[in-house]
């Protein structure tokens, strides 16, 4: 009986201890401190080397210490050693998934949903659920729709597990639908009013969309629940990047990593918050001062170096900034696996090369290899039909920006305006003038898209058979002279295109023998372009 007793004493304090390692490790995950995880969940595999989410909190551990090779590693022990542990699988989908390899990883998280199902195929394994969730909108290659299916079944299955809502309001923050995050949000702060964690979230609702007094009170909360959150003070740093006041982002971050822990992970994680939020010469001094802490050469401080200073580079066209980006990039694609390297790699070596001259050759071959890897990406072909232009490769720069906008969710003005143009060079001028006219209407007070129709026009009624070119250029001579602030700051430009558009009119006048409105017209030309040969040869004859 005695010994009984022992063993039974035994079992509590081993059960009491597996918990204690399993809630310190979770605290040190939600707090950001993921040296300590890594060191606390080493441990527990150690104490029970069968304990299959040990081993996926580990390698959530090392994946947010940009470790991801060693994150592939710990997975791959944790489904030897515990095979039904559907977490590891989402594990190695969320891995894949940011390397861009969408199949494979889909192959990952069907195993783990798989082992999330009853055996009449119901779901009923939430814990599971939230995992797989979680992995697919993690990295920059995102699964949004499957993840908020998922949640949505999480929710059936249970209401009131904190993490199925508050992964639930991630899912829905990530989709931009604010209203839904907010709901799953609200309904953790009801279930465990006392947690900072929902509040902290909340907070991000509000500054995504710049709702500044809503967001500070969300913080303000989160804060009041825990005055030592981490996270709270990350999202603050972010709530004051957005108002470009740098200062206190700093301040903020720099509680964030006293509460959570001082390393180069944690730096570049507020990098990654700049280079978000287009702050890239700021995310750019960040990367520097971690990457002067960082013992480990860390590819992705390496890679988001590159990344931001194509970035940074592109707002001022500096060459040295693309030359210094392209040589981080190229010098990291040589050090690591070609299994590897990312689509966004190819990607911005492609865009960084298209920016030093004598490299578009190397850089359609890149921007290509982007595509095939992750073809959803269709916004590369962007950059793609740039460059055909620029060879002056018109047809196929209007061709594959059109594809870009056949997949695109918004077509935007700017859209119509290049595809207009890259039409017009490759002498489709029906599709120009109907690319340009769409502009027109959304737009009527924008005189430039008058003009670019008018210019289609001459092409497509060369005969002057009607008066739709001269019907522009009329337009486009009353907005633009009608707004003399504008043609102040934008004269040598304007005059010109008034020159082109006077003349124009000047010859439908020649051309249908109306020889005062003809001399009026060429006068005006020569009155915005003194050397308009066709005005000067034009008034000559008249004179003889």
């Amino acid at each position: 009986m005695k010994r009984l007793v022992l063993l039974l004493q035994i079992f509590i304090v081993s059960v009491s201890l597996k918990a204690q390692l399993l809630n310190d490790g979770l605290k040190a995950l939600d707090f950001e401190k993921y040296e300590s995880a890594r060191n606390i969940f080493t441990i527990s595999i150690q104490k029970e080397p069968a304990y299959g989410e040990a081993y996926y909190y580990l390698g959530q551990a090392y994946n947010n210490l940009f470790k991801a090779d060693s994150a592939f590693i710990i997975y791959n022990l944790g489904i030897a050693a515990a095979p039904k542990t559907p977490q590891l699988y989402a594990g190695l989908g969320e891995l894949l998934l940011e390397e861009g390899k969408t199949a494979e990883a889909q192959i990952q998280f069907d195993k783990a949903l798989a082992i999330c199902k009853d055996k009449y195929g119901d779901y009923n394994n939430a814990k599971g659920l939230v995992a797989i969730a979680s992995g697919m909108i993690a990295g920059e290659n995102k699964l949004l729709a499957q993840a908020s299916a998922l949640m949505e079944e999480a929710y059936k299955i249970t209401k009131d597990d904190y993490d199925v809502l508050t992964t639930a309001g991630d899912v829905y923050l990530e989709m931009a639908d604010g209203s839904k995050a907010a709901t799953f949000y609200n309904r953790a702060t009801v279930l465990d009013p006392n947690r900072p964690k929902a509040f902290a979230k909340i907070a991000l609702i509000w500054i995504r969309v710049k709702n500044l007094q809503v967001a500070k009170e969300a913080l303000d909360t989160a804060f009041s629940k825990d005055p030592n959150y981490a996270t709270a003070f990350k999202n603050q740093a972010e709530f004051y990047s957005v108002q470009r006041k740098f200062a206190l982002a700093k301040e903020s971050y720099k509680n964030y990593l006293k509460n959570s822990e001082v390393s180069s992970a944690n730096q570049m994680r507020f990098a990654i918050i700049l280079f978000r939020a287009k702050e890239y010469a700021e995310a750019l001094v960040n990367i520097e001062e971690a990457k002067k802490s960082d013992k480990t050469n860390n590819i992705y401080l390496n890679r988001l170096y590159a990344y931001a200073c194509y970035e940074a580079s592109n707002l001022k066209n500096d060459q040295e900034g693309f030359k210094k980006g392209l040589a981080a990039l190229e010098t990291l694609m040589s050090k690591i696996a070609a299994d590897k390297i990312t689509e966004s790699d190819y990607e911005y070596t492609g865009k960084l090369q298209s920016k030093i001259p004598g490299n578009d050759s190397l850089a359609l071959i890149n921007l290509n290899k982007a595509l095939s890897i992750n073809a959803t990406k269709t916004e590369i072909k962007i950059e793609i039909a740039k460059i055909y232009f620029k060879q002056k490769r018109y047809a196929e720069a209007a061709l594959t920006y059109e594809e870009y906008l056949n997949t695109a969710r918004k077509v935007t003005l700017i859209d119509n305006y290049t595809i207009g143009k890259y039409y017009n060079s490759a002498k489709m001028y029906l599709k120009a003038d109907t690319a340009f006219s769409k502009i027109n209407s959304a737009k009527p007070d924008y005189a430039d898209a008058w003009f670019q129709r008018a210019n289609v026009n001459t092409s497509i009624d060369s005969l002057l058979t009607t008066t739709v070119a001269k019907d522009l250029y009329e337009k486009y001579i009353e907005l633009t002279l009608a707004d003399t602030a504008s043609f102040n700051k934008q004269k040598a430009t304007l005059s010109k295109n008034l020159a082109t558009s006077f003349d124009y009119l000047g010859y439908y006048f020649l051309q249908k023998d109306m020889e005062i409105e003809c001399k009026a017209m060429y006068k005006k030309a020569l009155e915005y372009d003194p050397t308009n040969k066709n005005a000067i040869e034009v008034l000559k004859s008249f004179k003889k």
